[in-house]
């Protein structure tokens, strides 16, 4: 006897792919390829333009379609005869909502054969958010750089001349150029594309950005030539930078690899059966399941296994997973909430979510679904799809924190440059008096100089922060003594520690002047802010350095007898702008920026570094240094 879970269901297969086609994250229309008539639609085309299927069904693609409103049949027919000879091509172009709003769309026209016929299909996304994020990005060059190295496309910047400024970590991949290489260069060395089918050289698309003064997209089967000779399918879009006075400083270039997208659409060709290949192919996973609490499927689509790591057969067999199993503990009570209210009310529901894959990855995903109700008010079933959102959460999570970053640089910056500011200001309207003895003047000076030199430091900070932050970051290696680098070190805080009653010690295990090939700039750097650090929040005892070798690194260190720090503190005193909320540190200045600069110039030589501390005992910071530099 045949033991098929999935067989054995009993629902009609075809009104199950008629709902998953229904309910896809994607609209799909059938269109006539002589008159534009509208054959068919799902319900996202619906739901994305505000009609119903009647109504669409009665209208043509001229009602629709901006770029072809001017009712030109030939133009209709040239364009798909163009496209069914490419065997399918994707556009940007704009549909009419029945409100008389305008959304931007890409569609993707694909032909297939069933059955001995050809068919046509388009898919039509709603990329209104991706068209407000290149608005973004041509309106603000400040949060394009705080979106360029996290975005999930490639981004490339380049200035008038069309030479690269910025390449985020997306592009580097695709392109196989790391932007300290490709800065400077001309955008066509880096971003080689070339006909998919005649294999000749295409338009720059920059060039037509500062050619035509506007966003232009790349024409279709276009092929990006990687640096190692891979020919990888993208899609890209050029827009100007322009300046607050309107002109065109520059251009960013978006792209993305198509090779998964090429691959579905191939897929798609091939295939006989085109409603159960379009559900299979589609992004997520298709279902239906009980209104139980633990979520009992009955049917999933081939989709869940990329997104769970589950197999079908492994959810509808109930003895051995629940799809409930899989939800995070915090989301299932909303999750219920959310289906039983849909459910009362006979309408969708969309959620969003958190579940732990079989391999443990924690994703968030997007469901939709609806209830399918018998016999009047009874819930037989529920269907609809999951899909993964994980990505859109981490960019949303980025831009979350890049607010919190520059909130906490404003609110830590304006409070250290206000204070000396203040100080600088009232003592120096006190020196100009005429009736104060020079004594107090100097004393006065004293106070202005010292003040001022808190504020080039803080400066100095943000801007080598900056730097880091940006990649700008100049590393020159040279070979140099450490006993003559740890001398001059003494020199300078031999006298701020006997100030403060403290006892500045330089040990070292090995007897040698070690000789090191490194930044000796960057490493000065890096040891002068520890000791000031260990210095500041030290009252009594003593402050140790030194190096010493270890394999084949060098080991530095910095100790010291101070206030200490815990644990809770130590996981985050690397974090920039961060400052302890131990009331003991709070009569100390600084912008909590030294300690992730150390931590960003020891990455640039690759280095590492650490600490040991106790309350009240003190903190000890190592890091270590190859004896022998290259280049992170």
């Amino acid at each position: 006897m045949e033991n098929n879970p999935t067989k054995n269901n009993f629902f009609d297969q075809a009104t199950l792919d008629r709902f998953c086609i229904d309910h896809a994250g994607i609209g799909i229309f059938q269109i006539s390829e002589e008159t534009g008539q509208i054959l068919n639609v799902n319900r996202k085309v619906c739901t994305d333009l505000g009609y119903t299927r009647e109504e669409l069904l009665n209208m043509t693609i001229f009602e629709l379609d901006t770029a072809f409103s001017d009712g030109d049949i030939e133009k209709w027919r040239q364009h798909r005869q163009n496209i069914k000879e490419r065997g399918g091509g994707t556009i940007e172009s704009f549909h009419k909502c029945k409100d008389g709003s305008v959304i931007p769309v890409e569609v993707t026209i694909t032909y297939i054969t069933f059955q001995g016929k050809s068919l046509a299909f388009s898919f039509s996304k709603n990329i209104s958010k991706r068209k407000k994020i290149e608005n973004a990005l041509k309106n603000s060059e400040k949060l394009f750089r705080t979106t360029l190295y996290s975005i999930g496309d490639g981004v490339i910047t380049c200035d008038l001349n069309g030479n690269i400024q910025n390449i985020n970590k997306v592009a580097e991949n695709l392109t196989g150029w790391i932007e300290k290489e490709a800065k400077g260069l001309p955008l066509e060395k880096v971003f080689r594309i070339i006909n998919e089918h005649t294999r000749k050289k295409v338009i720059n698309p920059v060039d037509k950005v500062f050619a035509e003064g506007k966003i232009v997209g790349l024409a279709n089967h276009t092929l990006l030539i990687s640096k190692d000779g891979r020919k990888i399918p993208i899609a890209d879009s050029g827009a100007p930078i322009f300046s607050d006075e309107g002109n065109i400083t520059g251009a960013v270039l978006v792209f993305r690899d198509q090779t998964e997208e090429r691959q579905q659409q191939r897929e798609l060709e091939k295939s006989r059966n085109y409603l159960s290949t379009l559900m299979n192919n589609l992004p997520g996973m298709a279902f239906r399941c009980k209104n139980f609490p633990t979520w009992n499927m009955e049917y999933v689509s081939k989709g869940c296994e990329e997104l769970t790591g589950f197999k079908p057969e492994e959810f509808i067999q109930e003895d051995q997973i629940s799809f409930s199993s899989l939800i995070h503990p915090e989301d299932l009570s909303q999750i219920w909430e959310t289906v039983q209210n849909a459910i009362q009310k006979k309408k969708p529901y969309q959620i969003e979510y958190r579940i732990r894959t079989k391999d443990g990855t924690e994703k968030w995903v997007w469901e939709k679904g609806e209830a399918v109700f018998f016999e009047g008010n009874k819930v037989d079933v529920i269907e609809g799809f999951i899909t993964d959102i994980t990505e859109r959460k981490n960019f949303e999570k980025k831009l979350k924190d890049n607010d919190q970053l520059k909130t906490a640089f404003l609110q830590n910056v304006s409070h250290e440059i206000r204070t000396p500011l203040n100080a600088i200001l009232g003592f120096s309207e006190l020196v100009k008096l005429n009736d104060i003895p020079q004594k107090e003047k100097n004393d006065y000076l004293d106070i202005i100089q010292s003040n001022g030199q808190k504020l080039l430091n803080i400066l100095n900070n943000v801007l080598e922060l900056s730097k880091i932050e940006t990649g700008d970051i100049v590393i020159t290696p040279t070979r140099f003594q450490l006993n003559s680098l740890f001398n001059e070190l003494l020199s300078i805080f031999s006298i701020q520690a006997q100030e403060k009653g403290l006892k500045l010690i330089f040990s070292k295990a090995d007897t040698n002047n070690l000789t090191i090939f490194t930044d000796y700039t960057k490493l000065d750097q890096i040891l002068t802010n520890l000791i000031s650090n260990a210095i500041k929040y030290t009252e009594k005892g003593e402050i140790e350095i030194g190096y010493f070798k270890k394999d084949r690194n060098i080991l530095f260190f910095v100790k010291d007898t101070g206030i200490g720090i815990s644990k809770s503190q130590q996981k985050k005193v690397f974090e920039r702008f961060y400052r302890s909320d131990d009331p003991k540190t709070r009569n100390h200045d600084g912008v909590g920026l030294g300690l992730s600069i150390c931590l960003g110039l020891l990455n640039k030589l690759n280095g590492e570094i650490w600490l040991e501390s106790q309350p009240g005992k003190g903190t000890n910071f190592f890091f270590s240094l190859p004896a022998e530099f290259t280049l992170a």
